[in-house]
């Protein structure tokens, strides 16, 4: 099966950057195993493919796994209870299994906008109005808080940094000239350390290239929309 099968089966549309990273085999990752990480990632953070520096998070190739979940997702059986009335495609997981979608119910204008569904959690969130925002969003977030568990963690910054101007340039065809400036200007700091507060007013320390304070600030300048960061039960329809 390729994507233009699940196109026809499901009655969408992919939007067109997804698709040319697919033509581009930018969506592949190579095979998955106990020895990923010491074969294949070494060769793959020489010319990066989609976010594989991103913020926890595994790009899906096999449009089988998409075509499982969406049929997971219609089941009435499925745990997750999803409302009819939301069409949820997804194209990635993160280490918890929670998913990332294109919700295509909230297109506008030719933008599919992308939100997060929680494994655990009734409610979803809108995190980009376009699958570009989307990569932007991920590429400033995965550099927020940098240490060991970072994809692109090296025992040398520059090293580090290496790793991120050679993901930005695998990704500059599919970004504004904006978001390329904005993410070269930042990937030329030094990592700092600085103090962040949680909603509950508790306060922790973190090093990056970018506060949270700052990404927010980045996000809402950069890629605003009126659904941006909007959460919802998805087990109820929007009027509920």
């Amino acid at each position: 099966m390729n994507i233009s099968t699940l196109e026809q089966k499901y009655n969408f549309k992919y939007p067109e950057i997804y698709r040319q990273l697919s033509e581009n085999n930018m969506l592949d990752w190579g095979e998955s195993g106990s020895n990923w990480y010491r074969t294949t990632f070494l060769k793959l953070k020489k010319s990066p493919p989609l976010l594989l520096f991103g913020y926890d998070i595994e790009i899906w190739n096999d449009p089988q796994f998409v075509e499982a979940s969406i049929d997971e997702m219609s089941d009435e059986e499925d745990y997750r209870n999803i409302h009819s009335g939301y069409q949820f495609v997804p194209f990635a997981k993160n280490g918890a299994g929670d998913l990332y979608a294109f919700q295509f119910d909230l297109q506008n204008n030719g933008e599919v906008p992308v939100t997060f569904i929680p494994h655990d959690d009734e409610e979803a969130e809108v995190v980009a109005k376009n699958f570009q925002d989307f990569i932007f969003r991920q590429l400033l977030e995965a550099i927020t808080e940098v240490d060991e568990d970072s994809m692109f963690y090296e025992d040398e910054e520059e090293d580090m940094k290496q790793n991120l101007f050679n993901q930005l340039k695998t990704h500059e065809p599919y970004l504004t000239s904006r978001q390329i400036e904005i993410l070269k200007n930042i990937y030329q700091r030094d990592i700092f350390e600085y103090t962040y507060k949680v909603p509950n007013g508790h306060t922790f320390e973190a090093e990056g290239l970018v506060t949270f304070d700052e990404l927010e600030k980045i996000l809402n300048d950069e890629i605003g929309f009126e659904q941006l960061n909007k959460k919802f039960n998805y087990t109820k329809s929007w009027s509920s």
